[in-house]
Parts: structure tokens; C-alpha cells; sequence
């Protein structure tokens, strides 16, 4: 004969059911605004009178990248979410410039954004890329 103890421990609902969210609330969505302002404002603040030298041209790049990463991610609460910031440099010579990224993924949920800043003797376009871990 089972005692009551053993019985209704058989009864209950497992406590450990896994919650998979397979889109991003409405709060969570990549917010493309807010990113696209954060990158202006940090690139406009680093390059804000600089005049384009190739020796200091990757460290701004790798520094605006970095800086951009970073305040991304503590101003804004996007959970399940992974960035990929990429910053492109280039020397004002008054030729053009073609800029062009391919990704896959899920139109729903992952999304970019850019801003390209110019003064008279560098180019400058920084793109972040937010892709949603399901």
C-alpha cells in the first residue's frame, strides 16, 4: 500500500519547466534609434576635430568600436541579444566609397543600424548589428 507522502509527490507538476522565447518582447526589440544615437554621439565625441592619420586611424576604429560595444549594452536592456559592432575609416580623397554588409537572419528579430560621419579629411561609418539568441 502507498502512503499519501509518496502519492502526491508523484502528483506534482515538475518545478523546472524550461521557458524558450523565441521572439523578443516589445521592451527587448533591437532599438534602432537609440543605438543609432549612441553612436552618434560617441563617434561625433571621439572624432570631433581629428585630422585623418593613418597610424592613429585603427586605434580611433578599435576605440569607437569598443566604446560603442560597451555603452550599448549598459544603457540598454536587450537580453538575448548579441552585438557585432563594425567601424570603417577612410581618408577624405574625393573619391567614392561603396560600404556593403550581408547577414542572414531572422527579419523579426535581429536588425542594424549605421551612422557615417564625415569632417574634411576623414570618413567614417560605424554599423552595429544586433542578432537574437533564441
Amino acid at each position: 500500500m502507498q502512503n499519501d507522502h509518496e502519492g502526491s509527490a508523484l502528483r506534482k507538476a515538475p518545478q523546472n519547466v524550461a521557458n524558450y522565447k523565441m521572439r523578443p518582447t516589445l521592451d527587448e526589440v533591437f532599438k534602432t534609434q537609440s543605438i543609432r544615437d549612441i553612436v552618434r554621439e560617441i563617434v561625433q565625441e571621439k572624432l570631433q576635430g581629428k585630422v585623418y592619420n593613418v597610424d592613429d586611424a585603427g586605434q580611433w576604429s578599435r576605440d569607437i568600436a569598443d566604446t560603442v560595444n560597451v555603452t550599448v549594452k549598459e544603457r540598454l536592456l536587450m537580453p538575448r541579444y548579441k552585438y557585432v559592432v563594425q567601424v570603417m575609416m577612410g581618408q577624405q580623397m574625393g573619391a567614392g566609397c561603396h560600404y556593403f554588409a550581408k547577414c542572414y537572419w531572422d527579419v523579426e528579430s535581429d536588425s542594424h543600424t549605421s551612422f557615417t560621419y564625415t569632417n574634411p579629411t576623414l570618413f567614417c561609418v560605424c554599423t552595429v548589428f544586433g542578432v537574437y539568441l533564441y
